[in-house]
């Protein structure tokens, strides 16, 4: 067999066991208990769990990397702490969320920072090109992207399989302020408990959101059938589920539709612009609620949905292997070896550029502006209020610039000095203008200032630059930096 095809020798008898680290911020922390720490137990691992808030080097107990003798540390995306993980600790990091489009491109073309700050990254689908360059905070020539699928998939489909007993609806919830209403939550449930006397409801929360579902029990507590279900695990309820109900902002949905081969029901965002996962039914109402139950209920007699297992198949790498890769993946790492399947990308060093100052800030801006690297540089200097204030407004002008949009540039003048601001639509009902010279902006845009201009800005004054959108990103990197050096005096890179 190929090697990608089979189990390497050394993983079923290589010893995994010893300590291994959780690093990661508290809301995500279940993520890795769901998905790695029965895979570690299982060979005999030990976890130490260890939440991000306010967390440095400085306010860890002396000693703590050399008493516990780690042996790999484990985040969710990029949430470990910068310069927190020893450099000969492999840090391996897993998707905070299930990613309903292929992992690996969107991860190189929108999301790079995850990679630059990790050694390993488990991607839930296949191995792709690997085109691009990141930032590397661990100062790394490559980190290495592993084909893993998703070991909460395989083991919800296993469990979902291995129950006899469907006689559960369950609802899991997004968090409050960006899901449907408590109030309408109250109702879809008690549509739920009237209309399926013979089933189970469970509703469960966000982890951290639990508080806010207080009405929920107080309603509902006396009745024998509901259960607010607060548990570290979602798979206490769900292998039972013979429906169930999602927010729209939480992809425990779209894991359940792939494990089981089942359509959910999406409860939708208020988010107009928010995409549904396929085969998704909608309802939003409880008397729609309880009307796609009943079609859930029939359709579970059916058996899978065909396009849902082919779903599964095309999303997912390897579908039910994740267990066994995860142990072969490790057992290579813990070896200093590359596993075989890994797919390499290329990195450069940040290096000792962490700006120090206010001047360092613009100098690094400048700097990366002029090399084109600012996009791989993304969430990177986040600690750094300037550096990351500038390149968000970077990034804010970029994307209109690339859909051809105009955009208006304000220089807010305050005591300390000046700084960039931009005036969105509902400020001062102010169009967005743009950056020149005309001659390139095209007869569209030519009519748009003619059009908008005399109306609500009379002409730019000497606050706001004009900027146009341009086809060349050189170009519009230039004419930012040209932009930032007049407004602040930054220095020359």
């Amino acid at each position: 067999m190929p090697p990608d095809t089979q189990l390497s020798h050394h993983a079923g008898d290589a010893d995994l066991s010893g300590n291994y680290l959780f690093v990661t911020s508290q809301p995500y922390m279940h993520r890795l208990d769901e998905s790695l720490q029965p895979l570690l137990e299982a060979r005999g691992g030990r976890i130490v769990r260890l939440p991000t808030g306010g967390l440095s080097k400085r306010n860890l107990p002396q000693g703590f990397f050399a008493r516990h003798a780690f042996r790999a540390a484990f985040t969710v995306d990029c949430t470990a702490p910068c310069d927190l993980i020893p450099s000969d600790l492999p840090l391996i990091a897993i998707p905070h969320a299930f990613w309903g489009r292929p992992q690996t491109k969107a991860l190189l073309e929108l999301k790079p920072f995850y990679l630059g700050t990790t050694d390993y990254y488990l991607t839930q689908d296949g191995p792709g090109a690997a085109e691009g360059l990141v930032c590397s905070m661990r100062r790394r020539d490559v980190v290495r992207l592993l084909p893993f699928g998703s070991p909460k998939i395989d083991l919800l489909r296993q469990c979902w399989l291995d129950e006899p007993r469907k006689d559960t609806i369950m609802y899991c919830c997004g968090i409050t302020a960006d899901s449907c209403p408590i109030s309408q939550k109250l109702a879809i449930v008690r549509r739920c408990l009237r209309d399926f006397p013979q089933y189970q409801v469970v509703v469960r929360p966000y982890p951290g959101a639990m508080a806010d579902y207080a009405p929920l029990v107080e309603a509902f507590g006396h009745d024998k059938r509901f259960t607010l279900d607060t548990g570290s695990t979602t798979l206490r309820h769900l292998p039972r589920a013979a429906a169930l109900l999602y927010d729209a902002n939480t992809t425990t949905g779209q894991m359940f539709m792939l494990a089981t081969g089942q359509k959910a029901i999406c409860l939708p965002s208020p988010d107009p612009g928010r995409k549904l996962f396929p085969h998704t039914h909608i309802a939003a109402t409880p008397r729609e609620v309880s009307a796609v139950i009943a079609t859930c209920l029939a359709q579970l007699e059916q058996g899978e949905v065909p396009e849902l297992r082919r779903l599964r198949e095309t999303m997912l790498y390897r579908p039910g292997e994740a267990r066994r890769l995860f142990w072969e993946y490790l057992s290579h790492i813990l070896r200093a070896a590359v596993p075989p399947q890994a797919v390499a990308v290329a990195c450069e060093y940040l290096g000792d550029c962490r700006p120090a100052t206010r001047q360092d800030e613009l100098a690094l801006l400048l700097q990366r502006l002029e090399a084109g690297t600012v996009e791989r540089s993304y969430n990177l200097f986040r600690e750094y209020p300037l550096y990351n204030s500038l390149e968000a407004f970077y990034r804010t002008l970029r994307r209109r610039a690339e859909k051809g949009l105009p955009c208006l540039v304000r220089l807010i003048r305050q005591p300390g000095g000046q700084r960039l601001g931009v005036c969105r639509e509902a400020d001062m009902d102010r169009p967005f203008l743009c950056w020149g010279p005309l001659r390139d902006y095209g007869p569209p845009g030519l009519m748009h200032i003619q059009t908008h201009a005399p109306q609500r800005l009379a002409a730019p004054t000497d606050d706001c630059a004009l900027l146009l959108p341009d086809r060349s990103k050189d170009l519009f990197c230039q004419a930012f930096a040209k932009l930032i050096r007049e407004i602040y005096a930054g220095p020359s890179a």
